[in-house]
C-alpha cells in the first residue's frame, strides 16, 4: 500500500486528503476523513477520474503531480537502466518494497554483489526499502534492505 497526503488550498482554508493505492496497478483512492470521495488512475499517459465525481477545480492535476513527483515512480526505471544487462523487470509492491527479476543467463552471484554495493546510490527516499531479487527462473533469490545516501545522512545527525 502507498499512502500520500495531498494538501489543497481552498477558499475554506487548507484541506488535507489521503491518496491511497492498495496494490500496484490499481486506481488511487482519494479519501477525505473516513470517506472515499473519488478514484483516479493514469490511462495512456493521462490522469483521469473514475466514474462521475465532482472534485474542486485543479485537484486532479494537483494529485497527479504529487503522485508523479514520488521517487517510487522513477526507481524501477533507474534500476533497469543502471543494470540493463542484468535486470528484466522491477515491480513496485509499495513505496518500501520492490521485486526485481533478473534476465536469463547472467551471473546471478556477481549481480548480487553489484546490487548490494550500489543500490543505495539510486535511492532518493529517506526511508529503508526492501528489495527481493530473483533470478530468471525464480529459483534463487536474495534480499537487500537499503536506505538512500540522503537518508543515511539524516540518520547520522
Amino acid at each position: 500500500m502507498i499512502e500520500l497526503t495531498y494538501f489543497s488550498e481552498m477558499d475554506t482554508g487548507r484541506q488535507a486528503y489521503q491518496v491511497i493505492q492498495f496494490r500496484p496497478g490499481e486506481s488511487w483512492q482519494i479519501v477525505e476523513g473516513d470517506e472515499v470521495i473519488g478514484r483516479m488512475d493514469k490511462q495512456h499517459g493521462v490522469w483521469r477520474l473514475c466514474g462521475e465525481v465532482n472534485l474542486p477545480e485543479g485537484m486532479v492535476s494537483g494529485i497527479a503531480g504529487l503522485i508523479e513527483a514520488q521517487h517510487f515512480n522513477r526507481l524501477p526505471l533507474d534500476i533497469k537502466s543502471h543494470w540493463s544487462q542484468y535486470v528484466h523487470e522491477v515491480v513496485v509492491r509499495s513505496d518500501t518494497e520492490y521485486l526485481v527479476v533478473c534476465k536469463a543467463d547472467i551471473d546471478f552471484s556477481a549481480f548480487e554483489r553489484l546490487f548490494r554495493e550500489c543500490v543505495s546510490g539510486l535511492i532518493k527516499d529517506p526511508w529503508e526499502i526492501r528489495f527481493r531479487v530473483y533470478d530468471a527462473e525464480m529459483s534463487s533469490d536474495f534480499e537487500v534492505r537499503a536506505t538512500g545516501v540522503e537518508g543515511q545522512k539524516r540518520e547520522g545527525f
